[in-house]
């Protein structure tokens, strides 16, 4: 009898390490993603959102975005904030950009906050690491030069690196320019550094827009 009741607690014991072993990857698959963006309803019933920050020698271009009255579905979610504006995420936008600059006066709550729901200051965001981090308003470029002048075959959003902070926008048809005589082949998902003169700014570009590095 109790070498019976010994086998059925190994057995037991055994089980239930299997099922927590099997657990265990599972739960670090979904490990909680870093939460950029929060949500902010608008003060009007519609505000523009600039597809880049609106600065001298810079074409304005905007769409509109409406109020929704729902606090479970706000419009928009900010990413961070830049002087009068704040870089958010359009929710309710179907076709690109999605990414823009409105100004923070449009906002109900004006502010890019951590995980911890801390406030953060102008150009701080939370990184992938779930730390907020400093935002490149635009991309590192030491010791770069504009070589050559490409075009976007397709419109594309800015970033302040690779996979990292948007920056802004551009349009199939805007120069971008670049560091080096020709551009090569390279991925759609490759990053390309370059100047935009229609955003004003340094910034990475994938290569899928620029049909001279594809």
């Amino acid at each position: 009898m109790t070498r019976h009741i010994g086998v059925v607690l190994s057995l037991v014991v055994a089980g239930l390490a299997t099922v927590l072993s099997a657990a265990a990857p599972a739960s670090a698959a979904t490990a909680a993603k870093p939460k950029y963006t929060h949500g902010s309803d608008l003060t009007a019933e519609s505000c523009p959102i600039h597809e880049n920050y609106p600065k001298s020698g810079v074409p304005v271009r905007t769409w509109t975005v409406s109020r929704t009255h729902d606090r479970k579905h706000p419009p928009v979610g900010v990413r961070y904030t830049y002087h009068g504006y704040a870089m958010v995420l359009d929710h309710t936008r179907s076709g690109g950009p999605h990414w823009g600059f409105i100004a923070r006066s449009c906002l109900t709550d004006p502010y890019a906050y951590s995980e911890a729901g801390t406030r953060l200051a102008d150009l701080r965001g939370v990184g992938g690491h779930h730390v907020p981090v400093a935002v490149p308003i635009s991309a590192v470029h030491a010791g770069r030069h504009r070589v050559a002048t490409i075009h976007l075959g397709s419109p594309g959003t800015l970033r302040s690196a690779p996979r990292s902070f948007p920056i802004g926008n551009l349009r199939a048809g805007d120069a971008f320019r670049i560091t080096v005589a020709h551009c090569g082949h390279h991925a759609g998902d490759a990053w390309i550094l370059g100047y935009a003169p229609a955003a004003g700014r340094w910034a990475y570009v994938e290569a899928g827009h620029l049909p001279a590095c594809s």
